[in-house]
């Protein structure tokens, strides 16, 4: 059998949820291409969307407003909720969160409708929001009734830039094929277990620097810097010195990442203060030195770690940002491969000794 280290390349199942990639450039979900959901939808109607092919968001909206306002009074969790955060990082408090509060149902039907998909995902995406909130120090319990999802982790104070901005993020954070967290949520889910077990597994695996964390390590690399004279200096050294840049390059697209464009417009949009325009002017450098030393350019971790700064996010709370943008992603992949029931348990390639006495 062919061998391909970590998988690239191969074709480990069947989806119809997205394709990422095609022509080097594109990300569709179901079809529609994901840049122009930004302009045309909201971060609900794409949600419905990648759950049940359908662009409606009603249903979706009312079971997350449901499910927000139930979490906002649970005591018990809300409980659990101030004892985790003393003493756990926000991913590993979602982790821990969101297996608490399991699920209304389980996969272990075999056929689930779309009202079950779509009351089990908005849970989930509650609950991770309800979270990221949790954190902020001004009050977060005045939704926008366009945007529920997005102005659920913002403060009551926020202005409508802002929640559009945060809205298209978690629509680019939404799907994307096969990635290492979904894939590890497939994994769970082919063994017919439960999909909150499946939802932890897609958070374990995002919270590596590799993949969701990227984002982070793209803004303390970022931050580093007080001129961009310095970060020139330092980003040619570190190169020099074979070390790796955070951000930049895919496994899948090859000319560029449609998202960034999107995501670095709105940094641009929203730049109030001269420490931020001086932040932008530094990225760009390390953008512009990266594409002419490496012809690498910028995934959505490097512009998405500043737009989350500048809607006033802590770096800690970046990844957590991303699971609840991609809850909705990991729950449709795992109906997916449910009602296709098959075990996933690729081969291994021995390399060990052959035969011991």
């Amino acid at each position: 059998m062919d061998y391909s280290p970590g998988l690239r390349g191969v074709v480990a199942g069947e989806t119809a949820i997205s394709t990422v990639g095609m022509e080097g450039t594109s990300l569709r979900y179901r079809g529609y291409d994901a840049i122009e959901l930004t302009k045309n939808s909201t971060y609900e109607a794409v949600a419905s969307l990648v759950i049940n092919d359908s662009l409606d968001e009603a249903d979706y909206k009312k079971s997350f407003s449901k499910y927000y306002l139930q979490i906002s009074k649970d005591k018990n969790l809300n409980q659990l909720l101030e004892e985790v955060k003393e003493k756990l990082s926000p991913m590993d408090v979602i982790r821990t969160v969101v297996s608490y509060m399991g699920e209304l149902t389980t996969l272990m039907k075999k056929k689930l409708d779309n009202q079950d998909k779509v009351e089990l995902t908005a849970r989930i995406n509650a609950t991770v929001c309800y979270i990221i909130a949790s954190y902020h120090k001004d009050d977060c319990d005045e939704l926008d009734d366009s945007y529920l999802v997005a102005s659920s982790m913002l403060p009551n104070n926020a202005n409508k830039e802002k929640i559009e901005a945060l809205d298209d993020m978690l629509i680019l954070y939404a799907e994307h094929g096969f990635n290492a967290s979904t894939f590890a949520a497939r994994v769970t889910a082919s063994t017919r277990s439960d999909l909150t077990s499946a939802i932890v597994s897609g958070i374990g695996t995002l919270k590596g620097e590799l993949h969701g964390g990227a984002n982070e390590e793209a803004v303390k690399l970022v931050n580093s810097f007080n001129s961009i004279e310095e970060a020139e200096n330092e980003i040619l050294k570190m190169l020099e010195e074979k070390k790796k840049i955070m951000g930049f390059g895919h496994g899948v697209y090859k000319i560029q990442d449609p998202r960034s464009d999107v995501v670095k417009k709105w940094v641009e949009s929203l730049i109030e203060t001269d420490f931020s325009k001086n932040r932008f002017e530094i990225a760009k450098k390390i953008d512009e030195i990266m594409t002419k030393e490496k012809k690498l350019f910028p995934n959505v971790d490097f512009y998405g770690g500043l737009l989350l700064s500048e809607l006033g996010f802590e770096v800690d709370l970046f990844t957590p940002i991303f699971v609840a943008g991609r809850s909705v992603g990991w729950s449709a992949h795992c109906f997916e491969q449910r009602e296709q029931d098959t075990l996933i348990r690729p081969a291994a390639k021995y390399i060990g000794i052959e035969e011991r006495e």
